[in-house]
């Protein structure tokens, strides 16, 4: 009887061992199965928009102020009493033309004097010199006749000279302006007279920023037009480009020249100027096609069927595109929507493409 258990456990144990082998005979059976690689990405939607080249070309609208093509203040050479005033506002006047007559009886007398003078060292002078080598009179004699005759000479150019200082005349041809002065009123060198203005062409004066500078030339054409004639741009020229730049506003003086042939326009007048700077040819894309990182900016390019980042130095921004210094070619499409996908290298399939009027 003690026997039994023991046979029974063995039994067990056989039964066990058995079912142990059976299972690593089909373990052994099972084929192997290897690892599937890794699914590549899918490409990337995209939409995209052709680059195309535009011309760095700027239009800028300035104000301007009006000034004469030659302008001046005139004011007497000498103190005096006004007896005349030979001209009227707005009046046309020649180069040289009298506008105004001090009192010059006093220097009248003076010129009919010397002019006396000098009639009288006249007749002494040709009376020694036809009398030299004679010796009826000494050569130190007809010297001084000579030298007196020549003071003479002078003495008469001095009071013409101070006759014509008490006239005011026009140093060119103009329009002068409202007279400041009255029959009669006592002058001196600092009394205003009247203005003076050549108006025959206007300058039109203004300032641009100095990145513009290496583009300004005289005779580059402008448009101006004034608040006073709004209907009637005037073309014109530019006619000087300052030798300076403002220090403080970063700007230069330019001066251009409008035609004014039917006297309508006025010095100090008001202009709006165009201006139409040309540029180079530069590479265009939509500003949705532009994007940045740490390193700057750049746009996503489609080459091969990949996206491809391409570095861009904006230069400016016009009507909704972006003109920019790239190696990106002109026609290669650039990404404008899907941009959040992509990565370099990263397939793409292009699902819409959309033109450059769309784009903006």
């Amino acid at each position: 009887m003690r026997f039994a258990p023991l046979f029974l456990h063995l039994a067990r144990w056989a039964r066990r061992a058995s079912a142990a082998s059976v299972a690593c005979a089909s373990l052994l059976t099972v084929p192997f199965v290897s690892a599937q690689p890794a699914r590549a990405p899918e490409a990337a939607p995209v939409i995209v928009s052709p680059s195309s080249v535009l011309s760095d070309s700027v239009t800028l609208d300035v104000l301007g102020s009006g000034l004469a093509q030659r302008s001046v203040t005139l004011f007497p050479q000498v103190e005096g009493e006004v007896t005349r005033v030979l001209f009227r506002t707005g009046q046309s006047v020649r180069a040289g033309q009298l506008l105004l007559q001090l009192d010059d009886r006093a220097q009248r007398l003076a010129v009919d004097l010397a002019a006396a003078r000098l009639e009288t060292a006249n007749l002494l002078a040709r009376r020694f010199e036809s009398a030299r080598g004679t010796g009826a009179v000494p050569e130190i004699e007809v010297e001084e006749a000579v030298a007196a005759r020549r003071n003479a000479q002078i003495e008469l150019a001095q009071a013409r000279q101070a006759l014509d200082e008490l006239k005011v005349n026009a140093p060119f041809a103009g329009v002068v302006g409202i007279a400041a002065v009255e029959l009669g009123d006592r002058v001196s060198p600092s009394s205003a007279i009247t203005t003076l203005d050549d108006r025959r062409n206007l300058v039109v004066e203004f300032s641009l920023p100095e990145a513009y500078l290496a583009r300004l030339k005289p005779g580059q054409p402008v448009q101006a037009t004034s608040p006073a004639y709004p209907g009637a741009p005037i073309a014109g020229t530019v006619r000087e480009v300052d030798s300076r730049i403002d220090a403080t506003l970063r700007t230069v003086r330019v001066r251009a020249t409008l035609p004014n042939a039917d006297d309508q326009l006025r010095p100090g007048m008001s202009f709006q100027v165009r201006l139409v700077l040309a540029g180079e040819p530069r590479i265009s894309v939509p500003e949705l096609a532009l994007q940045f990182d740490r390193d700057g900016p750049f746009v996503w390019a489609v080459r091969e069927g990949k996206a491809e980042a391409v570095p861009a130095r904006v230069l400016r921004r016009a009507a909704g595109r972006v003109l920019i210094d790239s190696a990106l070619r002109a026609g290669e499409p650039v990404v404008v929507e899907g941009v959040q996908r992509l990565r370099p290298g990263r397939a793409v399939r292009v699902v819409g493409e959309r033109n450059a009027a769309e784009t903006r």
